[in-house]
């Protein structure tokens, strides 16, 4: 497509990572990296594979020279979700796929460290939501072969191994033992934003600790809240 000039009216904004070089680990210009992490990544769902090409669409844009460190691309994943799924748009995928492809992009640069506790993993979850977590760890894999690194590594396999003990624990409102229903009978109230502010502050407490989402524990602490 690039040989041909195909690109140019496809995914025109992929041209301009050509001869941007990175630092640290990487062997390749961004643009070389995209397409050798497309060529890495382990998922066969082309709306995981367009994530892997465009996850580093932005660092031309970010790109900032710092000394000794070279080249830096700081939020480079945040901008770079908003044009990836403006690629997704401008191609036509439906509004879910694009949605993916904007949560795949934008939480890309997850860092996991051993201390992290379990409600971080259950809050990194969440984040991405766990109908996205198996696309996150193929979009790394094909991240990590792209920039010359082995496909995995001994955190990544500790974080999947962690991600897989939390993945039942509450993660999402729908999880809660009590509803919005609960909240309004119990403070004898009606439908309103308070409800849903109610349910979200009850949801973090959740997330720190499951063993709360007991929905007697739970009517104890809209009382408290109230």
């Amino acid at each position: 497509m690039v040989n041909t000039g195909i690109m140019e009216f496809v995914i025109p904004e992929l041209l301009s990572t050509k001869a941007i070089k990175q630092g640290g680990h990487h062997i390749y210009d961004v643009f070389t990296h995209s397409l050798e992490a497309l060529r890495a990544c382990p998922s066969s769902d082309p709306v995981v594979r367009l994530a892997t090409l465009l996850h580093d669409i932005d660092k031309p844009a970010v790109a900032k020279a710092e000394g000794v460190r070279g080249v830096t691309f700081y939020n480079h994943e945040v901008s770079g979700a908003r044009t990836a799924k403006r690629v997704a748009e401008r191609l036509k995928l439906p509004k879910k796929d694009q949605d993916r492809v904007f949560t795949l992009v934008r939480w890309h640069m997850f860092v996991y460290e051993s201390k992290m506790t379990d409600a971080s993993i259950r809050r990194f979850i969440r984040r991405v939501g766990k109908e996205n977590i198996h696309d996150m760890m193929a979009l790394r894999i094909g991240d990590r072969v792209g920039g010359g690194s082995k496909a995995t590594s001994w955190r990544l396999t500790e974080l999947q191994k962690r991600i897989g003990e939390q993945f039942y624990e509450p993660l999402s409102l729908k999880d809660l033992a009590i509803d919005g229903a609960d909240v309004m009978q119990t403070l004898n109230i009606k439908p309103s934003r308070k409800v849903g502010e109610i349910l979200n502050t009850l949801f973090e407490e959740i997330l720190d600790d499951p063993k709360k989402n007991v929905k007697d524990e739970l009517i104890k602490r809209l009382k408290e809240l109230d």
